[in-house]
């Protein structure tokens, strides 16, 4: 293995041969074009169900359905970051743009953001979105039902628009795009701006109980499914022991862009979502790592909370 593997910032894995890697780097617009079009299907579906079990306890359900579907968008947003949902590259950026806006994310501070974290994987200090292991019960609860997420979401809409931008984000957002991200976020907010004076104007609540009460409601299931990406894997540049693959249903595997292959994927980011299961394949016989149900994990880290409970208690009672 090559030494630069290794160490940060990460410059890509030599495993696979670059000629058998390559097919696997070819991309199309229809798988793209499919997928996304089966997910909003899934969104439209649910959104009639909301409205047809009208004043009914399955109304509620469906809401919760509904708010899924949309929160789990993040994962197109997620393939049109690294331009590998289509291969045309206006494609690329106008599903990027029209997503985030949905899911109330910045398309653009996502796509740098994200890139410092392929960088970074896992850096104490360098990697934006890594998730520091729960210190107790409480602390995870707060990364699960999605508050802490969804101030930084306000923050960032707020700041971005004033056109500003904090110390962590000047190290990876280039100084030339920001005027692009400022005029993003206020194109964005003028758009959430003339929903509310429609909604306001002509009474409507159609917004609040098929867009924003079920996109509140969708986030947490998807941080249960992003928080098993790297939360208790090595603090390494080592990416195939710092970041964790795992197997949930096959619906999952759609809802999340097959990002459950997310070794692959950090492996080689270059590879279509649409190619990772057969990719994995490849990639398998080169890990020695295990391949849990995203359940499992979830188990396995209020464990390791518990332990590291009861071992603070005794330290702490030893040295008194």
């Amino acid at each position: 293995m090559n030494d630069l593997e290794h160490t940060w910032p990460y410059q890509g894995s030599k495993l696979i041969l670059n000629k058998d890697l390559k097919p696997y780097l070819k991309r199309n617009n229809k798988n793209g074009i499919i997928h996304l079009s089966l997910h909003f299907f899934l969104i439209i579906f649910s959104g009639f169900l909301i409205y047809f079990l009208n004043e009914t306890f399955y109304q509620y359900i469906a809401i919760i359905a509904h708010g899924i579907f949309i929160a789990f968008l993040y994962a197109g947003l997620h393939e049109c970051m690294h331009k590998t949902a289509f291969k045309n590259r206006r494609l690329n950026e106008f599903v990027g743009y029209f997503i985030g806006f949905v899911i109330f994310r910045s398309f653009l501070n996502g796509r740098f953001r994200h890139m410092a974290h392929h960088t970074f994987t896992q850096h104490p200090e360098k990697d934006p979105d890594k998730v520091d292991f729960p210190r107790g019960y409480l602390d995870y609860l707060k990364h699960v039902t999605s508050i802490t997420i969804w101030i930084r979401i306000a923050d960032n809409l707020v700041r971005h628009s004033l056109g500003r931008t904090n110390s962590s984000e000047n190290e990876y957002i280039p100084s030339s795009e920001k005027r692009k991200l400022i005029k993003e976020t206020r194109l964005m907010l003028l758009g959430y701006f003339f929903i509310l004076i429609y909604s306001l104007y002509f009474s409507s609540t159609f917004f609040l109980v098929y867009w924003l009460i079920p996109r509140v409601l969708g986030e947490p299931f998807l941080r249960l499914v992003r928080m098993v990406e790297h939360t208790g894997k090595d603090e390494s540049p080592d990416m195939i022991h710092n970041t964790r693959t795992s197997f949930p249903s096959k619906i999952l595997k759609f809802l999340y862009w097959n990002m459950p292959y997310h070794l692959e994927h950090h492996l080689y980011a270059n590879v279509p979502f649409y190619k990772l299961p057969k990719f994995h394949k490849l990639i398998k016989p080169y890990t020695d790592e295990e391949e849990p149900s995203i359940l499992h994990v979830h188990v396995e880290i209020l464990k390791q909370i518990w332990i590291n409970k009861k071992s603070k208690i005794k330290k702490d009672s030893l040295q008194i």
